[in-house]
């Protein structure tokens, strides 16, 4: 029968795997999962003692039965790294370097609430806002979410009564921002606060113009905000039960911003390849020997474009430095895909391929009828690429890892090819010899 001190280790040992990551202890907190305090992860670290501990006494009770104390050993070792990595969590990225930002404008109170600090990883930036406001009358806000472009969410003040979002496209950017402070009309008891707070954040972008809060703004004072470049990429300020102070953090307007070190993940074969026609001609015999030109030149799209999976808005203006962009090797009735030199270019290349081509046919008595086609292989791609980001603003310069996708269309030479074609009658031939000479 197993001892009840074995079961209760067991017990403690699960329940401390469980529990013991900042991620978990932070949602029973009711932080925000990305913004992990470090009273979380002291938490976290004593939960994995515990674990250790009764890991421990689990493999001495265990040690007395028939396993071996180094099979258990064996068993518990993994554990006890799971329950490192649970405590310690996985490494992410670092946020953006304040000196790459503006100065941030705030409205509210400088003194009530708890401070906090929602800040997106580098390459990062908001994609969508939703605000919270008061059911009353006054409609004053409450608290504020924000997902960035990379997936994290993080949250201040709180998710209660009323709310709408803003969900920023591709290319999107904030071209003007207000922030509207409201100070309540009464006094409460002297506990309560009576100052003044975030009444409302009006948004204009370069396609629309968005806002929420105070209705009415008549009796509200406000603030423009620097926004730079147009790229958010979080929010400061103070919160409690209602957004008391809030201060939006854009990155500066960028002085340079390249990618280098592309890396791309390389078709296979034929992938995205296809035979195209591009015109067919037939000439006949007419009774008269003469030399046949099958020529013709065609224009097709063939353009590239990068985009990244953070923010396309980051990529504005961005130099892809250094790319081997996919080419097309033609051998006979087949193709693949090869890697050019080097190539520097400004996010969308839009071009135009000329598709060209010439031979000549001695039409005669023995060859009588010939039919000629020109072809192409026409290739469409999207790749996944990796590289590293560079950005400089305000002379200060940050790197960070950078991936999207390249959506690329590309041709090879145009090839003909001819072969007999069937007799035609002698008006029908004149008629197409006349049309060939035109």
């Amino acid at each position: 029968m197993v001892p009840m001190r074995l079961l209760f280790a067991a017990l403690v040992a699960f329940l401390a795997f469980a529990v013991g990551s900042p991620t978990t202890i932070s949602a029973l907190l009711g932080a925000p999962p990305a913004a992990s305090s470090a009273f979380s992860v002291v938490l976290a670290a004593a939960f994995s003692l515990v674990a250790a501990m009764a890991t421990t006494t689990l493999a001495r009770g265990l040690g007395r039965s028939r396993f071996s104390l180094r099979a258990l050993a064996s068993l518990a070792m993994p554990a006890l790294l799971l329950s490192a990595v649970l405590f310690v969590g996985p490494a992410s990225a670092a946020p953006w370097s304040t000196d790459l930002c503006v100065r941030p404008t705030s409205v509210g109170a400088s003194s009530e609430g708890a401070p906090f600090t929602l800040l997106a990883e580098a390459g990062s930036s908001v994609r969508m806002l939703r605000l919270f406001r008061n059911n009353g009358r006054d409609g004053y806000l409450r608290g504020l979410v924000v997902v960035f472009s990379d997936g994290t969410e993080m949250r201040a003040g709180v998710r209660k009564d009323q709310f709408a979002e803003l969900t920023l496209e591709d290319d999107e950017v904030i071209t003007g921002m207000t922030l509207w402070s409201f100070t309540p009309r009464h006094r409460w008891t002297k506990s309560a606060k009576s100052g003044p707070r975030v009444g409302r954040i009006d948004v204009s972008t370069n396609q629309r113009s968005w806002g929420y809060g105070v209705d009415s703004t008549a009796k509200l004072s406000s603030k423009a905000v620097n926004v730079g470049s147009g790229l958010l990429v979080g929010f400061q300020g103070r919160a409690g039960d209602d957004l008391d102070q809030v201060a939006p953090v854009f990155l500066r307007t960028l002085e340079s911003s390249v990618v280098d070190d592309i890396v791309f993940d390389k078709p296979a074969g034929s992938e995205g390849l296809r035979l195209v026609t591009l015109r067919e001609g037939t000439a006949v015999f007419a009774g008269t020997p003469y030399s046949w030109q099958f020529s013709g030149s065609e224009s097709r799209d063939a353009s590239t474009a990068f985009a990244s999976s953070t923010t396309n808005a980051l990529t504005i203006g961005t130099t892809f430095k250094g790319a081997a962009l996919p080419a097309i090797i033609d051998g006979g009735i087949e193709a693949s895909w090869t890697f050019t030199a080097g190539t520097t270019i400004t996010r969308t290349l839009d071009r135009s391929a000329t598709l060209s081509w010439s031979t000549s046919i001695d039409i005669s008595e023995s060859n009588p009828a010939v039919t000629c086609s020109a072809m192409v292989w026409e290739g469409h791609l999207r790749l996944r690429w990796t590289g590293t980001q560079t950005v400089v603003a305000g002379g200060a310069v940050s790197s960070f890892p950078a991936t999207g996708i390249l959506n690329h269309v590309a041709y090879g030479k145009v090839e003909t090819s001819c072969r007999p074609a069937a007799a035609v009658s002698s008006s029908s031939s004149r008629r197409v010899r006349r049309a060939f000479a035109a």
